[in-house]
């Protein structure tokens, strides 16, 4: 007897049958992240931020404090998400093996799963067949090692995918739900790096672009603007308490700024700046409520203090910076820190035999195809203005980063952006070349007609 009612068995087999090409590259990009954390083992880490956040977990478990790197003093050095994260983790999976296994595979998932995010946004514009070969890098040896580490970059990147396929959708079609998805998807990419804050102006430039209504876009804007005061109000208020201080987001920013100053060329050198007078003074007059009648910071405020004074020396080095060759720091900042980050990958341990060198090829063929894709778009006249965004949000967030510390580790956060610029412009190419195809076919056909 035939049923004439679809039922759910039917739309997930049409569903599998419609996505099978994807779905078989997101199996192979999962199993090559469970391979690799077989080799590499569930407790592996860098002994760095990684191992802190983990820790920092384990003590908001225990104590409902947010702290990272001290685990006896609150912090506003990083956004909760981590440690919230992994503290309800910890709950169920305690604070052994099992928590860095069920830790793992969930990173592992999330990678996989900003696959298809990249398809998703891929599909909108392009064939079937791009979408595909536009998640391939994932299999890339350095994406399949930074997933094995509990860093903020993997829950990042997945919810920075989710919130451009829905931004596209919005100017696509229009309709609310992508809106939501946008929401959830900024909210929770905001608890992993506050450097995300600035999406919203990003997207905005982009639906007046695709003249999306704009009464709903300022309704939406409200709506926006009010759920992220929800979090920073309490946030600031709770960051007020412990510090004394006004913290909408995070303090953390001192020390890759300062870092970032010894980037490039022409900056000053340690030996020629009078640190005593313009850090040190400034410091304990900037910060003396956190000093005891010693001299010495009370324990609690020790890093808000020593962060604090890397702002401090930051901004210190910048404007001796400015005074002795402001030419050099314009073309350090403006040119050679972001072009580093363009051609760097993030990739401190060699796994599959796969070396550095070699990633780093992959990384100079992706730069040279997401500039061919956008060359394209403009030959063809087409998705120029789906172009445009994704190129306004990757540099815009480059320079972002590159304001403070050009690091390899940040600019792969904005890699699925040049992964759906090229999966796009395959489409573009395979466009183009079937335009060749069918004008040297017309030609020989009117030749043949003489």
């Amino acid at each position: 007897m035939r049923n004439d009612n679809p039922t759910k068995p039917g739309k997930i087999r049409l569903f599998l049958r419609e996505h099978r090409a994807i779905l078989i590259v997101l199996l192979l990009v999962l199993a090559i992240r469970l391979i690799a954390l077989d080799m590499l083992g569930a407790e592996y880490s860098l002994s760095s931020d990684d191992l802190s956040y983990v820790r920092s977990g384990i003590t908001f478990r225990h104590t409902g404090m947010i702290t990272m790197h001290e685990n006896d003093v609150p912090s506003a050095q990083i956004m909760p998400g981590m440690t919230v994260l992994i503290g309800l983790l910890s709950f169920v999976f305690g604070e052994g093996t099992l928590l860095w296994v069920a830790l793992k595979l969930l990173w592992a998932c999330m990678g996989t799963l900003t696959g298809w995010f990249i398809y998703k946004s891929v599909r909108i514009y392009a064939p079937k067949w791009c979408g595909v070969v536009a998640v391939i890098p994932l299999l890339r040896a350095d994406f399949v090692w930074m997933d094995n580490l509990i860093l903020t970059e993997t829950p990042f990147i997945l919810c920075f995918s989710a919130m451009i396929y829905c931004t596209l959708m919005m100017g696509k079609t229009h309709k609310g739900k992508y809106f939501w998805g946008c929401l959830v998807a900024y909210m929770l990419a905001l608890m992993c790096k506050a450097t995300i804050a600035p999406y919203p102006v990003f997207a905005m430039v982009y639906l007046l672009l695709v003249k999306y209504d704009f009464k709903r876009l300022l309704r939406q804007g409200l709506i926006l603007g009010g759920v992220v005061l929800c979090f920073i109000i309490p946030w600031s208020i709770r960051n007020y308490v412990q510090f004394d201080a006004f913290v909408p987001l995070t303090y953390g920013v001192g020390n890759p700024r300062l870092l970032g100053t010894y980037q490039g060329y022409g900056y000053p050198s340690d030996e020629e700046l009078d640190y005593e007078t313009h850090v040190e003074a400034v410091t304990r007059e900037k910060y003396a409520r956190y000093y005891n009648e010693d001299g010495s910071v009370k324990p609690e405020f020790v890093r808000y203090v020593n962060l604090g004074r890397d702002d401090i020396k930051a901004n210190y080095r910048i404007r001796e910076w400015a005074k002795k060759d402001w030419k050099s720091m314009v073309v350090s900042y403006g040119v050679l820190k972001p072009a580093e980050m363009i051609r760097s990958s993030f990739y401190w341990t060699t796994i599959f035999d796969v070396g550095k060198e070699e990633v780093l090829l992959m990384q100079d063929i992706n730069t040279v195809l997401c500039a061919v894709a956008v060359a394209l778009a403009v030959i063809l006249k087409k998705y120029r203005r789906q172009m445009c965004f994704l190129l306004l949000l990757y540099f815009g967030n480059l320079y972002i980063y590159a304001a403070t510390f050009a690091f390899d580790r940040y600019q792969v956060s904005l890699m699925p952006i040049r992964y759906i610029i090229i999966g796009v412009g395959l489409g573009l190419g395979a466009e183009l070349f079937s335009r060749a195809v069918t004008a040297v076919r017309d030609k020989r056909a009117a030749a043949e007609a003489k």
